[in-house]
């Protein structure tokens, strides 16, 4: 194409040179005609040109990458065949080393061989022997089977008696601490919740009568307190009854007893004492245990009198659970009657002066009357406990019991006593009324401390009457009653200072003494008594007429003086019997 767009125009060149060589003039029109098919073919000539040398430029392009690829693959195969050159003389190295390796193997396969044919024989020697000791062993065995059967059979006959002997060991200790009077103190942790989840425990059981209280991280410090009886988790509440079951017998018997539980907040104080109806607690058990007894009793000649009141410390009142609902104050609102302790000087006992005392025939009847105190009893929701106590609840059960031989008279009591948990307000998030009412229980938990604290100490003054809780518990606690104390503690390492303190607590309280004494009057003290009563009524009865208008003057006149007729009557009956 270049070169015929180069003749074209030297065509074109010509035909100008001769047209002025020879003077050849050409028209305009004849010019254009003339020169139009050249210049067309010109124009053609050159855009296959342009299209060539486009074409040219690629060719070029893709011949220089042709061109470096050559170079690439040539430099590509000289490093081949350097490799090949020498993998090739790899290979033959390692063909001959290969060889020679060959050759030593062979060598040591046939030493190997040599030496395998000369010890078989020890070998199958040394297996017959082996085998023969293992016939005799397995012989050696089924002799000995039936001696290792007795000695198992002697394992656990020597494992159930020393599971007897540390019953029998308890017994007999919690039997020398009542003659002593001591107080007994058991020991009983709960087991883990769902907020505790993922905390290692602290409180570990060690035997029958031990425990020991491990500091949580970083500290590995491990502290033991030795206890009248120790419950675990796994314990259960027949368990936990069965150590408690004599106790019960000693009030039939005419003694006083107490049981309390003492601990911090949610740590199972209110489930050992009442439970649940699935799993009954001491209360409930006692009562039912109580009864029983009586019915066994009753054919040999003893009757018995069942009276019982319900209490609980509010603060700085006691309030009467089984009393009728009081009537309205002027304000319209309901007033609280709060009652007072007193001491009966005859036979020891402390009471409740004005409380309400119900007379009970029936198990049914007293689990009733129980079922009614608890739910008068202040409760409220704590981050500790989605049911904490609020108050102190006692539960006194009199037994009266006459033989009728004899005439002799014994009196008992129980007194089952729940006191509120201690509790740091900072744990348990109180406010408002709350708050107040944990003020007020570690106040009262603090003048009971106080009281065994002097007692331990044997302080010639003992501080009862800082409290009213503490003047009710003060038969209990140095004074004439059988007392056993539940220590109820948390395993939670997060509860460690809690627990700490509760463990001490307890442990103070198993030095304290009681004088024990029994509940017993003669036909005729009894009789003396009961007019010394009656005439105490009779007095009481004559004020309330002074102050009451004439019989002339009101209709209520007659009915005093009937009251009075009656009393003396039966004061007269009393004193001719």
């Amino acid at each position: 194409a270049r070169a015929s767009a180069d003749q074209l125009r030297e065509l074109r060149g010509a035909i100008q040179k001769l047209c002025l060589k020879h003077h050849v003039g050409l028209g305009e029109a004849a010019s254009q005609d003339l020169l139009t098919p050249l210049d067309a073919e010109l124009a053609r000539l050159k855009g296959e040109q342009a299209g060539a040398g486009e074409e040219a430029k690629v060719a070029r392009e893709q011949l220089q990458k042709h061109q470096e690829l050559a170079a690439v693959l040539r430099h590509s195969l000289n490093e081949a065949e350097d490799k090949v050159k020498r993998l090739t003389s790899e290979c033959k190295e390692l063909d001959n080393r290969g060889s020679a390796d060959l050759f030593k193997l062979q060598t040591k396969l046939q030493e190997a061989e040599l030496q395998a044919s000369q010890t078989s024989g020890s070998l199958k020697a040394e297996a017959e022997s082996c085998r023969r000791r293992c016939d005799e062993a397995e012989e050696r065995s089924r002799q000995m089977q039936p001696r290792v059967e007795r000695l198992d059979a002697q394992l656990r006959a020597l494992e159930e008696q020393f599971a007897e002997e540390q019953k029998l060991r308890k017994r007999y200790h919690n039997q020398i601490q009542d003659m002593k009077g001591v107080i007994r103190v058991f020991c009983r942790f709960r087991p883990m919740i769902a907020r505790e989840a993922g905390e290692s425990p602290a409180l570990r059981r060690v035997d029958a009568m031990s425990v020991e209280i491990t500091r949580p991280p970083p500290h590995t410090d491990v502290r033991p307190f030795g206890f009248d009886s120790v419950f675990d988790s796994d314990s259960t509440q027949e368990e936990v009854f069965a150590d408690c079951r004599e106790l019960v017998q000693s009030a039939v018997d005419g003694y006083n007893v107490t049981i309390f539980a003492y601990g911090q907040t949610g740590a199972g104080k209110t489930h050992t004492m009442y439970g649940t109806p699935q799993q009954p607690g001491l209360a409930p058990r006692s009562i039912q245990c109580l009864f029983d007894i009586m019915k066994k009793e009753t054919p040999r000649g003893k009757t018995f009198k069942v009276k019982t009141y319900m209490v609980e410390v509010y603060k700085q009142d006691i309030l009467d659970l089984l009393a009728d609902k009081p009537p309205p104050s002027k304000d319209g609102k309901t007033a609280k009657v709060g009652l007072e302790v007193k001491k009966d000087l005859g036979r020891g006992m402390m009471y409740v002066e004005g409380v309400k005392e119900k007379v009970v025939t029936t198990p049914e009847e007293l689990m009733a009357t129980l079922s009614e105190g608890e739910k008068k009893r202040h409760v409220t929701a704590t981050k500790m406990n989605s049911a904490s106590s609020r108050s102190h609840l006692l539960l006194s059960i009199i037994i009266e019991c006459t033989v009728k031989d004899t005439g002799q008279i014994l009196y008992g009591k129980i007194t089952l006593c729940d006191l509120a948990g201690s509790e740091r307000p900072k744990k348990s998030e109180v406010s408002g009324d709350a708050l107040k009412e944990a003020i007020e229980i570690n106040k009262s938990l603090s003048a009971l401390g106080d009281v065994i604290e002097a007692l331990t100490k044997g302080a010639k003054s003992i501080p009862y009457r800082n409290h009213k809780l503490t003047m009710l518990m003060q038969d209990s606690l140095g004074g004439s009653a059988k007392c056993l104390m539940f220590v109820n503690c948390s395993p939670a390492g997060s509860n460690y200072e809690e627990t700490m303190m509760s463990l001490k607590w307890a442990s103070r309280a198993r030095q304290v003494t009681n004088d024990v004494k029994r509940n017993a009057d003669s036909k005729e003290v009894a009789r003396l008594k009961q007019v010394i009563s009656m005439m105490g009524q009779a007095q009481n009865a004559e004020s309330i007429l002074d102050d009451q208008p004439q019989p002339g003057e009101g209709a209520g006149g007659d009915a005093q003086k009937g009251s009075m007729m009656d009393l003396e009557m039966a004061m007269n009956a009393t004193m001719r019997g």
